[in-house]
């Protein structure tokens, strides 16, 4: 564990914590190697905003390999609080069959650090602060319907606060802000368009009914900026986004785990092009079975409405996740000692970075998840 104390002297010095740092325990929480490969389908002949070449096809297919690592540590000193630093990098590489004019082999890299902190006072109250980078580079990207997001590099940061009442009450309040910056290759300038500046603020209670499972209510809006984009108004130059959501989602867990969620959004902006409705029901269901396979479910349904039809292009930011429906079945089973397997079927209908255009993605994969134990 002596490896590890540079780790927790970088965590510290991020969060002015170098006091703490010296008494810190120090442990790894999870470190996992991940590999497998899976088989897919997209379906969807539709146009995209970051491919210049016109080889779109009704359907294309996929074998991709993937491996990543991720882990995650803790640092604790008694009773004054922990911090963590998690990570979480990879390696997809795609051979895609079934355009016209060639076959393509895209190569996407990713990887995701977060920082964080946690002070509790007492039983009562918790607050918390944390940041993250993230970057993605994607190398011979295909023309649809195989999307790939273009590549980026994003960090973001928040406080947050959990306050408990008298009753079971728990409030809990979070602001952050996100910096999004996407790379655009000289043949695609107009990536730049989808990059982004945003701050937002969620208010969250538990009103700590005693029935069973576990309630949670939020209400949240973000302010959102896009430097590349004109509305073409000279007093107003650049688009700015209002973006309204709430919802509740109710958690219980026994002999199985079981979610139910339901949100709706709403976006404004002072461009009419992005403006929007939308609404989304998820569902998760988790429980082990005979043969020590451990199964889960999970369903994610959205209906979105622009508010002005368009004869030209809407473009949103990236994937647009908010707008995405899914459904996926995994089963996993421990294998040997520290190694699982996990065997998922997946669906996805998403939003392309042209607004009101959706393409399909279905598919299986294998993945094999390693645990050093360390």
């Amino acid at each position: 564990m002596k490896a590890l104390k540079p780790v927790a002297a970088l965590l510290a010095a991020c969060f002015g914590l170098a006091p703490m740092c010296a008494e810190a325990q120090i442990s790894v929480r999870d470190f996992v190697v991940t590999g497998g490969v899976s088989s897919e389908g997209y379906q969807g002949n539709l146009p995209s905003v970051a491919i210049a070449v016109q080889d779109s096809t009704e359907f294309a297919s996929a074998v991709v390999g993937e491996f990543s690592l991720r882990g995650d540590l803790l640092a604790t000193n008694g009773e004054r609080g922990r911090a963590t630093l998690a990570f979480d990098g990879g390696l997809r590489q795609f051979s895609a069959r079934g355009f016209e004019l060639r076959d393509y082999s895209p190569r996407e890299w990713s990887g995701t650090l977060d920082l964080g902190y946690n002070h509790s006072f007492g039983e009562s109250a918790v607050v918390g602060a944390r940041a993250r980078l993230r970057g993605r580079q994607v190398e011979d990207r295909p023309p649809m319907p195989l999307f790939l997001q273009p590549g980026y590099r994003a960090a973001s940061g928040g406080l947050r606060g959990e306050f408990q009442e008298d009753g079971g009450r728990r409030w809990d309040v979070d602001v952050h802000g996100e910096w999004w910056d996407f790379l655009a290759p000289a043949f695609a300038p107009q990536i730049r368009l989808l990059d982004r500046r945003s701050a937002g603020v969620e208010v969250g209670l538990r009103p700590g009914w005693e029935v069973g499972g576990d309630f949670r209510f939020h209400l949240g809006g973000q302010l959102s900026r896009y430097p590349e984009q004109e509305t073409f108004d000279p007093e107003n130059p650049n688009r700015r986004d209002r973006t309204f959501h709430g919802g509740g989602s109710w958690t219980w867990s026994g002999p199985f785990l079981a979610q139910v969620a339901a949100e709706g959004r709403i976006n404004r902006s002072n461009s009419l092009r992005p403006e929007y409705d939308s609404g989304t029901l998820r569902g998760l269901i988790s429980a082990s079975v005979p043969w020590d396979v451990a199964v889960t479910g999970y369903v994610a349904l959205t209906a979105k409405r622009y508010r002005f039809p368009s004869e030209f292009a809407r473009l949103i930011p990236g994937e647009e996740a908010n707008s995405a429906s899914q459904a996926f079945l995994s089963f996993n089973r421990g294998l040997a000692r520290n190694l699982d397997g996990t065997f998922r079927l997946g669906w996805t209908r998403a939003e392309t970075e042209i607004g009101g255009q959706y393409y399909q993605r279905f598919g299986a994969s294998f993945m094999l998840n390693y645990r050093p134990g360390f």
